[in-house]
């Protein structure tokens, strides 16, 4: 995905895309302009990760984040259940039927296997701590994204 990103993004010179372990790469301070993640953050300790990349942004940079949240209560179940019609649909029409084949699921399983799935609850609590005055906002189909800009 890397080298793919690089070819088709040569016009714009001061763009970097790097394939790292963020658990022992060393984010640079004051480094970035703009921090985006998607789907990635369910598979990483939350708050280390929000305080590196905080860390690394410029001042009036951006962080901006898309990720998966855990439901939790009464309004996150009826949110669930209004989803899933659309889920199903959106499975038809990418994949072209609702179940994908043993071999998916089964690397699916394995994909998930250390994740972590935070309510909202908590994302919220972990971002008001770091982010102060950071976007938090739900979206359809279990995602939550976060926007804060650095001070």
């Amino acid at each position: 995905m890397i080298r793919v990103t690089q070819e088709r993004s040569k016009p714009y010179t001061n763009i970097d895309f790097q394939a790292a372990d963020t658990m022992t790469w060393q984010f640079p301070v004051e480094r970035f302009d703009c921090i985006a993640s998607i789907a990635t953050l369910h598979h990483l300790p939350l708050r280390q990760t929000l305080v590196n990349m905080k860390r690394s942004l410029n001042t009036g940079g951006a962080l901006l984040i898309l990720d998966l949240f855990q439901g939790a209560g009464l309004f996150d179940l009826l949110a669930s259940a209004m989803a899933l019609p659309v889920d199903v649909v959106f499975r038809l029409v990418k994949r072209g039927r609702l179940r994908e084949s043993a071999a998916v699921r089964a690397a699916w399983d394995e994909h998930g296997r250390h994740d972590a799935y935070l309510t909202l609850s908590e994302i919220r609590k972990t971002c008001a701590d770091i982010l102060p005055g950071a976007n938090v906002t739900r979206h359809l189909l279990w995602r939550y994204s976060i926007i804060w800009k650095k001070e």
